[in-house]
């Protein structure tokens, strides 16, 4: 797959034939590419900490902890009950690691930066809360009463304002089924901790967060000053950061500026919560909150399959569609259908039972490219809510396997001698990437084309990539042309990933690829003048499931001036 065909992500690099120049010292090289204010953030940041490690400004935070929680918890997202019964043995599963007993509980020795942040996160009392019961709630304050008692006092990494801001709003989410309310010592340790570290959020934001991370603090603190007692102070500066940060990430045809479904749809999430904390306080809505939310929503709605799944499109797993459909359904009547994103950068070709989705965008700036795959002109393809054309997912925990798939190699596009067509830096982000990415849309008759390119190789090869394809009335035919324009001499890969319930073999004389859909639906692709070939591919299911899959691969010469490659996707038996 990345970079070739691999499975096995530790034998995965740059090969020979990668003209890119190399980076020196990407870290200081990349971080001074930043905005200059996400830049002085991250340098207040590491300037405060001695501050925020001081016993003075541990006083400052208040003592405040007499009153009740100001309102019942709006309607909770669903968490995983397998997970809530391993927590009732005392074993702690995330981020693909477990630990039995964990001591201290949010850092034990040896665990990794993903493992620490669920926890310290409280996103395990949705995984509680979906098992039930008193057991249930009773760990769960247990837990609580011990990260308290461990983390009374700032801490860099448990008090890092992402993780403090996710850490408030699952427990606010979550307070009325811990009772919190009817247990009087109980709530008074908690409200004492939650409102230092409400009034920290305030004080420290936006501490080096950016893009959806800033937002999602924001709604957390604005979360704190609508259910927390005396929390007037919050919501004000919650209100005052909202709108001009919303104003500054939701594009104009409703897109996330990070250009992630996964990132829209938590985002979307996060949006949800305070409307609805806003609806239980009787209290008018922040102007810009339902119209976001309509946007958002009908822009994920346009990013899904039939049956509910994501595109698989920068840093964007397999989720549980259950959990999709009920995002849609709380966030309201007003979805609109979509066709295309052309600021955000998306297309979405949907006729009889094919649905085509490709990513026809540029990559977001430095600063907010930390979810940014190398995936630009690629496309999924599903038919009668059965995907079969995709990209190879990505994997919510595992660094290793994300730097995998974030590969041009794990799309389903073209590309230019094992190259990607961006630069993925190891430590996230990525450098050397498309500039201009074009995308031109035509309907006629029911028919739609697409013209896209990018110009992504055009620094290492002097080649720009153009893609056109063709998508008939019916939904039978699907065609593509991809041309690279530039000098030649080197070589180029064209590659169809498959769903793993996707079936496919090739033609003795290699000409076509037959490929069996689940259901029954069969279809035959061709490429003119070139051989087809199967090669292995992984695919990223849900829970961070590595499947194996297949790909269809063809394999040419790049010629002078002009390379031509077209194919064409074919449903057979018949018109059903």
């Amino acid at each position: 797959m990345a970079e070739g065909s691999g499975i096995d992500p530790k034998k995965t690099g740059q090969r020979r034939g990668n003209q890119r120049p190399k980076l020196v010292a990407p870290r200081l090289q990349t971080f001074f590419s930043l905005p200059g204010n996400l830049i002085w953030q991250r340098c207040k940041r590491r300037l405060m900490q001695p501050v925020y490690e001081s016993s003075l400004y541990h006083m400052t935070l208040g003592k405040r902890s007499a009153g009740d929680l100001q309102l019942p918890s709006p309607e909770p997202w669903p968490g995983d009950a397998q997970a809530g019964l391993l927590l009732l043995s005392d074993e702690f599963r995330f981020a693909g690691e477990v630990v039995r007993a964990p001591k201290p509980l949010g850092n034990p020795m040896g665990m990794s930066e993903g493992w620490r942040e669920i926890v310290n996160s409280f996103a395990w009392l949705n995984d509680l809360r979906a098992v039930g019961g008193p057991s249930a709630r009773s760990l769960g304050k247990a837990l609580i009463m011990r990260w308290l008692d461990e983390n009374e006092r700032y801490d860099a990494f448990a008090w890092r304002a992402d993780i403090l801001a996710a850490r408030i709003r699952n427990i606010l989410l979550n307070h009325s089924y811990l009772e919190v309310n009817s247990d009087a010592l109980f709530r008074s340790q908690l409200l004492l901790s939650l409102s230092r570290q409400a009034e920290h959020l305030s004080r420290a934001l936006p501490d080096g967060l950016a893009g959806a991370a800033h937002v999602k603090a924001i709604i957390s603190l604005m979360l704190a000053g609508l259910i927390l007692p005396r929390g007037e102070k919050w919501l004000m500066k919650g209100q005052a950061l909202l709108g001009p940060t919303l104003a500054a990430q939701i594009l104009a045809d409703g897109g996330h500026v990070e250009r992630s479904p996964q990132v829209m749809l938590e985002l979307l999430q996060h949006l949800i919560d305070l409307r609805d904390t806003f609806a239980l306080a009787g209290t008018k809505l922040p102007d810009g909150l339902s119209m976001a939310i309509n946007n958002l929503g009908s822009v994920l709605l346009m990013l899904s399959h039939g049956d509910a799944m994501l595109a698989g499109f920068n840093d964007t797993p397999e989720l549980d569609p259950l959990h999709v459909v009920q995002l849609f359904q709380r966030a309201g009547d007003k979805l609109r259908p979509l066709n295309q994103l052309p600021l955000t950068g998306f297309q979405r070709l949907d006729r009889g039972k094919t649905v085509v989705i490709m990513d026809c965008g540029a990559p977001p700036r430095h600063g907010l490219d930390a979810h940014a795959h190398a995936g630009t002109l690629s496309f999924e393809l599903s038919f009668d809510d059965e995907r079969m054309f995709v990209n190879c997912g990505a994997h919510p925990w595992s660094k290793e396997w994300g730097q995998v798939q974030r590969t041009t190699a794990a799309h389903s596009t073209l590309v230019v001698d094992n190259t990607n067509s961006a630069m993925l830096l190891p430590h996230g982000g990525m450098a050397l990437r498309p500039q201009v990415v074009t995308c031109r849309r035509e309907e006629t008759d029911g028919q739609i084309w697409l013209d896209t390119s990018h110009d992504g190789y055009e620094e290492g090869f002097g080649l720009v990539h153009r893609r056109k394809l063709y998508l008939s009335l019916d939904g039978h035919d699907f065609m593509g042309e991809e041309h690279l324009v530039g000098p030649g001499g080197n070589a180029y890969a064209l590659r169809f990933h498959l769903h793993p319930q996707v079936s496919v073999s090739v033609t003795q004389n290699g000409q076509a690829a037959l490929i069996k859909m689940p259901k029954g639906s069969g279809w035959r692709l061709r490429v003119d003048g070139a051989e087809l070939a199967l090669a292995e591919s992984v695919h990223i299911g849900q829970n961070g499931q590595v499947r194996r899959s297949q790909q269809i691969v063809v394999i040419g010469t790049i010629e002078r001036d002009q390379t031509e490659i077209r194919w064409l996707l074919q449903r057979e038996g018949g018109k059903k």
